[in-house]
């Protein structure tokens, strides 16, 4: 599948994700409306219905129709210009709550307007269990009326509805489970995509790796076999040494490749030690990368600040992490190499930068570069040798060392590793 088509298929999912959710809420939101409508004309039946009965009681004949008044989501009035029995009251509103089946908790006050004060109030439980007390809204005794009333508080309102609304917050988390899957699913294939595409590209590159030395010591032993050969010290010599060469050489790509498939934390021991950072830089550049660099017209430069950088490291593995750096600085170059290298002491480490005028890296490989076997994809072409395995052998080291390792690039305009390693406490 393609690169493309995985695309497509990430947005439709991403878009149809969103419209689910948005769906979902929108649905949510009407059915507590719905509920709340619901739970409002049940009460509100409710009351009327003892409104009616205590009216009867007293044999008042007055008209019920505009007689309840909801305050808020969560208090009702009812108007009674009349005596209201609270017993009777408190008996007729549980069995007619129970009726409608609003089963939760509320609170009951009576307020008497001849003497404008409240005469009765009591917290019903449905459950029977001892809950704090809860006051009334403050609109409780604001009657513009001036009839008797009583008033019903519900303030688990909002649990009420929750257990009302139990199927669809268990529908919505199931969905909500459900999209977690999918993002996962779709991740994982992205995930099992860019493997792939590393591991494709970790085996021809092996094989390019392999096959040219192969092909030197296979063409060197043909020529070996010729019995003239002897005649010819010199030349000999020269092929055996080429195959020596090339032995060697793929002797330790294969050792780097199963050293670095294994590297970890408890695999990796370092030896730490104090010395002086300058000579073991200097003696890597004139003895390995000096040559190389004045052979194709570049030039290699190195800054220190202080001259004397005493470092505390693991000295084989931090001249190994400087050359997996300039190897790279060389191999990734088109023209002429310019590097730069600056050392700088600082009050909690040193500080190391090393700057190339290569070929950059691309923004989205930037996050990767350091990731095992990853290689910038580059289809079929093999020009630059290479598992993979440098910078993240870089970073492992400088990682074991307590410190951290920084790139910066940007395309055909070269690139810029910075190290810091953390002083000795």
């Amino acid at each position: 599948m393609s690169n493309k088509t995985l695309r497509i298929i990430f947005i439709l999912a991403v878009l149809c994700t969103v419209m689910v959710i948005v769906n979902q809420f929108f649905l949510l939101k009407k059915a507590v409306d719905l509920e709340k409508k619901i739970f409002n004309s049940h009460v509100t039946i409710a009351l009327k219905n003892v409104a009616v009965q205590l009216l009867k009681m007293n044999q008042n004949t007055s008209t019920v129709d505009s007689i309840v008044t909801q305050v808020d989501d969560k208090y009702y009035t009812v108007q009674i210009n009349d005596k209201i029995d609270t017993i009777v009251l408190k008996h007729l509103l549980r069995r007619e709550l129970i009726a409608q089946q609003i089963k939760t908790d509320y609170k009951i006050s009576v307020f008497d307007c001849e003497n404008s004060n409240m005469i009765y109030s009591e917290y019903i439980s449905m459950n029977n269990s001892e809950i704090e007390d809860i006051p009334l809204p403050s609109v409780y005794s604001k009657n513009s009326k001036g009839n008797n009333y009583f008033g019903v508080y519900f303030p688990l309102l909002k649990d009420f509805l929750t257990r009302e609304m139990s199927n669809w917050i268990i529908s919505s988390l199931v969905l909500v489970l459900f999209l977690i899957i999918l993002a996962y699913a779709i991740f994982i294939i992205f995930r099992q995509k860019r493997l792939s595409e590393i591991q494709k590209d970790f085996v021809n590159n092996m094989t390019h790796e392999f096959k040219t030395p192969l092909a030197t010591i296979k063409i060197s032993s043909e020529v070996l076999k010729n019995p003239n050969i002897v005649n010819n010290p010199e030349r000999l010599l020269n092929y055996a040494t080429i195959i020596n060469n090339e032995t060697i050489h793929l002797t330790n790509q294969v050792e780097r490749v199963l050293q670095m498939a294994k590297s970890g934390k408890d695999v990796v021991q370092l030896n730490k030690e104090e010395f002086d950072l300058k000579p073991l830089i200097d003696e890597t550049i004139e003895k390995t990368y000096k040559v190389l660099v004045r052979s194709r017209g570049g030039d290699i430069k190195c800054n220190f600040e202080p001259k004397n950088i005493i470092i505390f490291a693991d000295k084989l593995h931090f001249k190994n992490v400087i050359s997996n750096l300039l190897d790279n600085a060389i191999k990734y170059c088109n023209h002429k190499p310019q590097i730069t290298i600056n050392c700088i002491e600082q009050k909690d480490g040193i500080s190391i930068s090393i700057t190339d005028n290569g070929i950059g890296i691309p923004k989205d490989s930037l996050k990767l570069i350091f990731n095992k076997f990853y290689r910038i994809p580059t289809g079929n072409l093999h020009n630059v040798k290479g598992f993979g395995l440098g910078l993240n052998y870089v970073k492992l080291i400088c990682k074991l060392h307590g410190g951290d390792i920084k790139v910066s690039s940007e395309l055909d305009k070269g690139s810029e590793f910075c190290i810091f390693i953390p002083k000795k406490h």
